[in-house]
């Protein structure tokens, strides 16, 4: 399975640049030293996914009380990945939230363009974080091995879509926008003002925002990164969470 699912993220994260190439929504900005910032922080999640977050949740998987064994497989899969979509959802508004957080969460927000490679871009410090928190849920709910490797992988590809540079028809959109993160419903939150930034949480499901509060509902213009910052090299980004205040 693990192969498969590798092969589906990759490929999707293929079709998706594809796509953004046809069907751009802005044109595109940045050049070629921002792709190499993003590229950059792909390879260190990469090799932080198979150092840190590979082995503490598998580790995760085998340690506290197995209460849902009785449960039907489909029905354990379904409940495991709500559960695991919404903690990625609270994870993601405590990283905007909680100033200690937002320094390391601020690398992403910082890229001044939306497109694939966006999806790459997050703070090795970020993913640690998160996985450590993240064993916390998965030992607590007695989340499966197999839940995680594919929601993990649904993660991979809704960030690769959502992030892309695609433009869809509006009517398609705003009908995805119903229940999933759509690609213009997650610009708005790359939007360099506060409100737009701390709002649209949701990862695969935009649902959460709606229930949650965390909901807006704006034209984006192609405009992303922080108020009142500049991206930066990536030596900066990868030590500013460990030297800059919040």
């Amino acid at each position: 399975m693990t192969a498969f699912l590798t092969v589906l993220t990759i490929s999707g994260l293929i079709s998706w640049a594809l796509l953004e190439r046809g069907f751009a929504a802005f044109p595109k900005a940045g050049g070629l030293g921002r792709i190499g910032r993003n590229l950059g922080f792909g390879l260190l999640g990469l090799a932080t996914t198979f150092i840190v977050v590979t082995p503490i949740s598998l580790a995760a998987t085998g340690w506290g009380p197995a209460w849902r064994t009785d449960w039907s497989p489909w029905l354990r899969l379904v409940s495991d990945l709500l559960i695991l979509e919404l903690f990625i959802y609270a994870w993601h508004r405590a990283m905007h939230e909680v100033p200690f957080l937002w320094r390391f969460h601020r690398s992403h927000h910082l890229d001044e363009f939306l497109d694939v490679s966006s999806a790459l871009r997050f703070h090795p410090g970020e993913v640690i974080l998160s996985a450590f928190l993240r064993s916390v849920v998965i030992i607590g709910a007695d989340v499966g091995w197999t839940s995680i490797l594919i929601f993990d992988a649904l993660v991979i590809l809704a960030a690769g879509f959502h992030h892309s540079n695609v433009q869809l028809p509006p009517a398609w959109d705003q009908r995805m926008r119903l229940l999933m993160v759509s690609p213009r419903h997650h610009r708005i939150h790359h939007i360099p003002e506060r409100r737009y930034t701390d709002s649209n949480y949701g990862t695969i499901l935009s649902v959460w925002d709606r229930l949650l509060g965390s909901f807006e509902d704006v034209d984006p213009v192609g405009r992303y990164g922080v108020e009142g910052l500049e991206d930066r090299p990536l030596p900066q980004l990868v030590a500013d969470p460990l030297r800059a205040p919040s």
